[in-house]
């Protein structure tokens, strides 16, 4: 009688047997290669992974400095839905999001736009849009805030033209204003990298046949460069989306949140309750409650790319 491979003892292991030599010697050969990754992982795991995970499980705990951590459950989440402060810093986080990734959606296609065609002194200008990116948050916000200040360089040109002076950093609207246009000036030439890479891959014969056709600039923009700049359309809301909810160093360097919290983000919030007020597993829920909210933002901005490229 043929016994089956199934029932023959000592069969029945031989392809997991096979597929751990497989991955062993695969592991054997690559032994450099992930020997200099080591190094990396050994941060990865410390100083991100770590810290991430111990971050959400104190988020369930009621944790001070001097005291032991104290099991919470959803107290912490079920306090930051009924907190009034946090409700204002979503809010302010929100309305900032919505216009800083309107503007950089926008401004840097249409300067990359320009910047692709036969401009005289391209690399200059080119040059001179991508500075700002490379000088830090601090500097910046710092520079900003001299220039807005009551008794700035903006107002001291107002009086000069004979218009009145503005409270502008005093004043939650203008103040939160100043800080998405700081925003937006500030990434305008990252992300105006980001298209101009995405337009050197589209084939100039997709141009020359639309010029053929009788296209002019304006049409072969909308029917040849924005379609395929979709991907990075959406590569370039992605990331503005998830950094703009991070926002942070704007506000603090150039208001501390105010006036009246009118600019007082989510991760300023956090910060004030972790690391000044010294709530840890509160600003943990905070923390975990912003990860929730990119996730879904994220979902959803792939679900609407998703739409538009059907």
């Amino acid at each position: 009688m043929r016994v089956s491979t199934a029932t023959r003892p000592g069969l029945g292991h031989a392809p997991t047997t096979a597929r751990f030599g497989s991955w062993g010697k695969s592991l054997r050969q690559s032994r450099a290669a992930y020997l200099l990754l080591l190094p990396f992982l050994i941060h990865f795991l410390v100083v991100v992974a770590y810290p991430f995970l111990y971050s959400i499980y104190l988020s369930f705990f009621e944790a001070g400095l001097n005291e032991a951590p104290k099991f919470v459950g959803l107290r912490n989440f079920s306090q930051l839905l009924r907190d009034a402060e946090f409700h204002q810093a979503l809010r302010n986080t929100f309305y900032f999001t919505i216009f800083v990734v309107i503007g950089d959606a926008i401004l840097p296609l249409a300067l990359a736009l320009v910047m692709n065609t036969n401009l005289r002194a391209r690399a200059f200008f080119r040059t001179a849009f991508f500075l700002p990116v490379i000088t830090s948050w601090v500097v910046v916000s710092i520079i900003w805030s001299l220039l807005f200040a009551r008794q700035g360089i903006i107002n001291n040109l107002l009086h000069d033209i004979g218009l009145p002076a503005q409270p502008f950093l005093s004043d939650g609207t203008q103040a939160m204003w100043i800080i998405i246009v700081l925003s937006v000036w500030k990434n305008l030439g990252y992300y105006m990298v980001i298209y101009l890479a995405g337009l050197q891959g589209i084939s100039q014969d997709l141009y020359d046949a639309a010029a053929v056709d009788g296209c002019n600039r304006l049409r072969s923009i909308w029917h040849i460069a924005l379609p395929g700049l979709r991907p990075v359309i959406y590569f370039v809301v992605s990331i503005s989306l998830i950094n703009s909810m991070q926002l942070f160093t704007q506000p603090f360097i150039m208001t501390n949140g105010g006036p009246l919290n009118s600019t007082l983000s989510i991760v300023q919030l956090l910060y004030r309750k972790a690391f000044v007020e010294l709530q840890f597993g509160y600003g943990s829920a905070i923390a975990t409650m912003l990860l929730l909210l990119l996730v879904v933002l994220s979902l959803l901005n792939k679900k609407a790319n998703d739409w538009v490229t059907a």
